[in-house]
């Protein structure tokens, strides 16, 4: 339970379930379990539940198994080792490779979890996405079903106070780019900046993985920039890119090296006081991006910051 503030974690997970502290204390047959008295000592800080009174709390909240064991559930090393090659594959966009690798894994998941059939709602909505296979309302659609099937605060006022595993994190970045790809930015930036804040709050005390606040971060400074807020983009860039080196978080750099450099092309574009701006610098973040993602083997993002400095050569 090492992972986050006790007290601040029951919560802000009652608060998204939307119970009060009596509602909390009865068991589904309105049964006291403990007092409110307990549970506001516990939140507040004051006292540590035991164990059984945490499992129950737990239980409640429906969040028994979230941070206690493996998100798959499966007893298959195999299986953990196949989702590892393919979240590799979605990085680097081999969406046909990672469809036959999601194909082993299915056969080897019991759809009697929840959080599998999250898993593969996911996957399946992101790689047939990709493919052209369904619309992006079809994937927000179904990355919203998944979302649900573990948080359901979702789509409530109370999803603010929701505290998120890692691969509802995911879900949440996921469900934000189909807002934004389907031009609701604003939709986008909120869900982003409520995972912002939830993984900043620093009563939680959460240890999320390296590399996946700035995951959510990167996703932020993107739609910043489509919205035409070019100059906070590049300020965000800059910052994130200071606390990628700091942290030694090194594969998010590429995205941001080249989104820093798109803005500021944009910011030279548009904008007549930067008009002037030193192109030189700009394409320095391209090389930068070029070069980390060769070191990646993300042969997309080399790619495509290779063709933005053919196009401003000529």
């Amino acid at each position: 339970m090492g992972e986050y503030n006790i007290g601040q974690f029951i919560y802000r997970s009652r608060k998204a379930m939307g119970l009060t502290q009596e509602e909390m204390c009865q068991d589904e047959n309105g049964n006291l379990y403990f007092s409110v008295e307990t549970l506001s000592r516990i939140e507040r800080g004051k006292q540590r539940p035991n164990y059984r009174t945490m499992r129950y709390m737990m239980r409640r909240i429906g969040k028994e198994n979230c941070f206690c064991a493996p998100y798959l559930k499966t007893a298959d090393y195999y299986v953990l080792e196949l989702n590892r090659e393919l979240k590799r594959l979605i990085t680097l966009g081999e969406y046909e490779s990672a469809e036959k690798i999601l194909a082993q894994m299915e056969e080897q998941l019991s759809l009697r979890y929840a959080t599998n059939r999250q898993y593969l709602i996911r996957i399946h909505a992101t790689i047939d996405q990709r493919l052209g296979r369904i619309s992006t309302e079809e994937a927000l659609k179904l990355m919203e079903t998944a979302l649900q099937l573990t948080v359901h605060s979702y789509g409530t006022e109370r999803f603010f106070f929701e505290v998120l595993v890692p691969e509802e994190v995911v879900i949440v970045c996921n469900i934000a780019d189909c807002y934004g790809r389907l031009g609701n930015i604003e939709k986008a930036l909120e869900l982003l900046d409520i995972l912002l804040m939830a993984m900043n709050d620093s009563t939680l005390q959460l240890n999320y993985p390296d590399g996946l606040p700035e995951l959510v971060n990167r996703n932020r400074i993107k739609w910043l920039g489509e919205q035409g807020k070019y100059l906070e983009a590049v300020r965000e860039c800059s910052k994130a890119i200071r606390e990628c080196i700091e942290k030694g978080v090194a594969i998010t750099l590429p995205s941001l090296f080249y989104a820093r450099a798109y803005n500021l092309q944009m910011l030279k574009d548009t904008v007549l006081e930067w008009k002037e701006y030193d192109q030189k610098v700009i394409n320095s973040d391209y090389v930068k991006c070029a070069l980390l993602a060769k070191l990646f083997h993300d042969e997309n993002g080399k790619d495509r910051a290779i063709a933005k400095l053919k196009k401003e050569k000529n």
